[in-house]
This record gives C-alpha cells, sequence and structure tokens, in this order.
C-alpha cells in the first residue's frame, strides 16, 4: 500500500508491505511511543538520521515484484544499517542515559514472530530494505527556537520554512555551526587571539626580510653567488610572510563564504583563491630556495665544488618556475579554499599533492645532506687537532691533501656558519609545520560531533563541551601555535643571520656617499672569499 504516514516522510517513497491486520495507523502509534522518537527533536545527525532510517526501515519493509503476477518478495531491514545506528548513536545514547534503546543487531526484528516462517532478522546489504541517510531537513521534528552559542540561526532555512539549510553538512533545523567550523570546538576566542599573534610575526618577520632584499639589491657585491642564494631566499620568505595581508586583522574575509557558514574555496570567495595560490607558490619557493642553499654548502664544503654557480638556471627552475607550476595547477583545478588555519591555501583534498609532498620531496632530502655536511664538519674538526702541529715537508702528498681540506672546511663553516644555521632552523621549523598537518590534519573521524552538539543543545558551554567531546579529536591547539609561530618566524632570522655589522656599515658608507660623494665612497672588502654572505 502506499504510505501515507508522517512520522517517516522523507524516508519512505515506495509501496509498504503490512502483514495481515496491519494497517500504517497502528505502526505511526507504535513509532510515535518509541522512547528515542519521542526526544527526536533533542536528537542531533548524525545519530537522528541514522537512527530515523533505520527504523522506519524497519517498521515498512518494502514488497518487490518477482515477475510472477500477484507475487513479491518482501525486504527487510538491513544489518549494516543496525550497525551504523550502533556505531553512530552510541555516544549520544550515553550522554541522555539511555543505552537501553539502542538495537541489538542479533536479535530478531520486533513484531515479526506472528509472520509466515516466523520470525524475521536483519538481511545482507545484497537483499535488504536499504534506505539512504537524507538531508537534517528530513528528520526534523520541529525547528530549534533557539541557537546556543556558538551556534547561530540558519537564515536559509527561516526563509525556505525548513526546507532547506544554508549548507547540510553544518546546519540542521534552524541552526548552524559558523564559519570555520574548527573555531567552534575550542575555547572562545582562543583560535582568533592565537592567529592575531602569529599574524603579527608574520607581518614583522616580512618587512624584516624585505629589509635584508633591499639591502642586498642595493649595496655593493652581494648579487654575485652565493651571496645572491640569500637574496632569492630572502625574496621568497618575503613572498610568503607577506600573504598574511589578505587576512591581517579580519581573517573571516579569506576563511567563509559570504553567508558565513560554508567555508571559503576557489569557488566562493576569489580573496582566498589569490591568498591560496599566494601562499602555495611563497612556501615551496621558501623552502626550495633554503633547500639550494644547503646544497650549495653542501657542495663547496665538502666536495671544494662551485658546481651549482655554473647552473644558475637550475636553481631558479627549482626556486621558481616549480612553485610558480604547482600554485598554477591549484588556481586552474579551483583546488585553493581554507584548511585548519587563519590563511586560505591549497584544500584539505588536495593539501597533500599540492603541498605537502612537494615541500617533503625538496625539504626532506635537503635536511638529510645538511645533516651529512654537519657530519663531515665534525669528523673534519676532530681529526684537525691531531693534524695542525705537523709540518707538511713531513707528510706524504696524500695525508697533505687531506690535511688541506681540513683546513678548507674549517676556513668554509667560519665564513658560512650563518648559512648553516639558517638551514639548520628553517628547516627545522618546515619539517615540524609539516608533520603538524600530516599527523593531526587525520583527524578525521567527525562521530563525536553529535555528541559535541548535543552538549551545545543542553547548554554546558562552548569550552565545556569542547573539552569533553572535541578535545583529542581536533588539531592540538598548542602543536598548532607552535608550528605556526615558528614558520611565521622565518624572515625574522633570516634578517637576524645576515643583517650583519658589515651591513650596518655599508649602509652608513652608501648613506654619506650619497651625502657627500654623490654615492661614490666604497669600502675596500674585508674578504674576498667564495662564500662570504
Amino acid at each position: 500500500v502506499p504510505y501515507n504516514g508522517t512520522v517517516c516522510n522523507g524516508f519512505i517513497d515506495y509501496n509498504v508491505w503490512l502483514p495481515d491486520g496491519g494497517s500504517i495507523a497502528t505502526i505511526e502509534q507504535g513509532l510515535m511511543q518509541n522512547k528515542v522518537l519521542e526526544n527526536t527533536g533533542n536528537m542531533v545527525d548524525p545519530c537522528r538520521s541514522t537512527y530515523l532510517s533505520y527504523t522506519c526501515t524497519v517498521a515498512y519493509p518494502r514488497p518487490v515484484k518477482t515477475g510472477q503476477t500477484n507475487s513479491f518478495n518482501v525486504l527487510f531491514a538491513c544489518q549494516s544499517s543496525c550497525q551504523a545506528v550502533v556505531s553512530k548513536c552510541t555516544a549520544d545514547f550515553q550522554y541522555t542515559n539511555t543505552m537501553q534503546l539502542l538495537p541489538d543487531c542479533n536479535a530478531a526484528l520486533p513484531n515479526t514472530d506472528k509472520y509466515p516462517g516466523g520470525s524475521v532478522r536483519l538481511q545482507p546489504d545484497d537483499s535488504c530494505n536499504a534506505v539512504g541517510v537524507k538531508s537534517a531537513n528530513a528528520t526534523c521534528a520541529i525547528a530549534r527556537t533557539e541557537c546556543p552559542l556558538p551556534l547561530i540561526k540558519d537564515n536559509v532555512y527561516a526563509l525556505t520554512n525548513g526546507q532547506k539549510n544554508t549548507d547540510d553538512a553544518n546546519c540542521e533545523c534552524g541552526c548552524c555551526i559558523p564559519c570555520p567550523q574548527t573555531n567552534a570546538y575550542y575555547k572562545d576566542g582562543i583560535l582568533d587571539q592565537g592567529f592575531f599573534i602569529t599574524d603579527v610575526l608574520k607581518a614583522v618577520s616580512a618587512f624584516l626580510s624585505l629589509v635584508l632584499v633591499i639591502s642586498y639589491l642595493v649595496l655593493p657585491d652581494k648579487l654575485q653567488h652565493p651571496s645572491n642564494l640569500i637574496l632569492f631566499s630572502a625574496i621568497a620568505t618575503t613572498i610568503f610572510l607577506a600573504a598574511v595581508g589578505p587576512s591581517f586583522g579580519d581573517p573571516r574575509r579569506v576563511q567563509c563564504a559570504a553567508d558565513g557558514v560554508h567555508v571559503a574555496s576557489s569557488h566562493n570567495n576569489t580573496l582566498c583563491a589569490i591568498q591560496g595560490a599566494w601562499v602555495v607558490f611563497g612556501a615551496i619557493a621558501t623552502v626550495a630556495w633554503l633547500s639550494i642553499v644547503i646544497i650549495n654548502l653542501h657542495l663547496h664544503t665538502v666536495w671544494n665544488s662551485s658546481w651549482l654557480s655554473r647552473r644558475a638556471w637550475l636553481s631558479h627552475l627549482l626556486g621558481w618556475v616549480i612553485p610558480a607550476a604547482f600554485a598554477a595547477i591549484a588556481v586552474v583545478t579551483k583546488n585553493l579554499g581554507w584548511n585548519n588555519s587563519n590563511m586560505c591555501m591549497a584544500t584539505a583534498e588536495t593539501a597533500d599533492v599540492l603541498l605537502f609532498i612537494p615541500l617533503g620531496i625538496i625539504m626532506v632530502p635537503a635536511t638529510i645532506l645538511h645533516f651529512a655536511t654537519f657530519g663531515h664538519i665534525i669528523k673534519v674538526t676532530l681529526q684537525a687537532e691531531n693534524s695542525e702541529t705537523i709540518s707538511h715537508s713531513t707528510l706524504s702528498s696524500g695525508k697533505a691533501a687531506r690535511i688541506s681540506h681540513r683546513r678548507h672546511v674549517m676556513n668554509a663553516i667560519r665564513i658560512q656558519w650563518r648559512a648553516a644555521a639558517l638551514a639548520l632552523v628553517i628547516s627545522s621549523s618546515v619539517l615540524l609545520y609539516w608533520a603538524f598537518y600530516v599527523v593531526e590534519g587525520g583527524k578525521t573521524d567527525l562521530a563525536w560531533t553529535s555528541t559535541w552538539k548535543l552538549c551545545i543543545f543542553n547548554k554546558e558551554g562552548q569550552e565545556t563541551c569542547g573539552n569533553k567531546y572535541a578535545k583529542g579529536h581536533v588539531p592540538d591547539f598548542l602543536f598548532m601555535m607552535i608550528t605556526e609561530a615558528l614558520v611565521s618566524t622565518t624572515g625574522l632570522w633570516i634578517f637576524l643571520l645576515f643583517f650583519k655589522q658589515s651591513l650596518v656599515m655599508e649602509w652608513r658608507e652608501k648613506i654619506s656617499g650619497w651625502a657627500c660623494c654623490g654615492g661614490s665612497r666604497t669600502r675596500r672588502r674585508e674578504e674576498d672569499r667564495f662564500y662570504v654572505i
């Protein structure tokens, strides 16, 4: 018979099978006496939708024609739909102290003992009454009259009389978790405060690295290899850190769509797309140029080679062209959006391919190479302690060459220690940031969110509900802030290591030259080394 009840509207869209003497009115009355369904207005998704879907398929089996006249097979509820209720509702039932109402997936279906052939059990997926879980609107007993903080009113739900949500994933029955949803799971305002501090760090670092860029462009003898490697590293770092500009002071304008619920993406927020491409290019370019510094340091220190200086095109290919290619791919494929931060970047689904895997491919080998360089330096230093007092005239040519190499290494590290320190600090920061997204970004289980919403609707408060039900399921706040702060200080480290006293003196001479001599005064270089940077 056609279904004409009300409890299962939105789920039952087929003619239902009734046993002899049964009626829809009788079944509806039984459903309304269900202790769980009596409180459906206080239930939240995904538990509510899952439970209603299961309960309605139990109550209303589906007849399927066999091809013979007046002959039907009757499909009963699925074993998997019962298991889904147990999976998605256990925490909610624990919260409401109604665990005894969870269905027993191994028991016979209720009221089937009078059917021909005896009691019926839940059926396997290939031969059962499968009904998809509907949107939250289909399962709203009544619209919520109040949305406790941090939830907000769903304007689309109100305008359409409950027929549509602003966002099915984050709204139900007239209330929405506002964008960015992650903020709702922590203490109110704590993420905004933390990210504002890291934004200030980014802005200060960008300014300081820009000062270094200007210094290397204006002052003499800074555009030759290998000093220009630091220049390009500072340029890439400035670009990366300056990407904070579009979101500085008001991160919501790049985090969210205009409706305040959907998160920003290339499809609904142009400013987010611009910043996302900016971040992808700047991050990969910064890591690429710092890796080039590491490679050059290794070649010069260990092998006494200037191989890279004769292949500048290779450095620019790695440092500019490859980052631009990844940014272009992200723009063309529209895979840019907000992703667990206060800035846009590659979307959560593509962040690994477009950002973190390229960063890892570049940075991990470079870091290993850097440790190899330091290992060589330590080895040579220890050997040098026992060799410096020996006269070259008493040594074979092989031993003399080894001592000469040791002195080369010692001299190289004396004038390269800034590049070595920069590479070590930045590679550590980037690897830690990469590890954060690998570890914390993998927290995708959302089963706990229904219990969190129950807690919010019961007005226990955002901080309390977050500590009870979200903690451990969302990125760790302290870990997040440490990694953001370390990456945000990249420009600061470059400035502290390379804006040395000699640059200050050169600026004084430059300015005094402009003032008195038309810019012609220059100071004789104190050193003319291969790697004075």
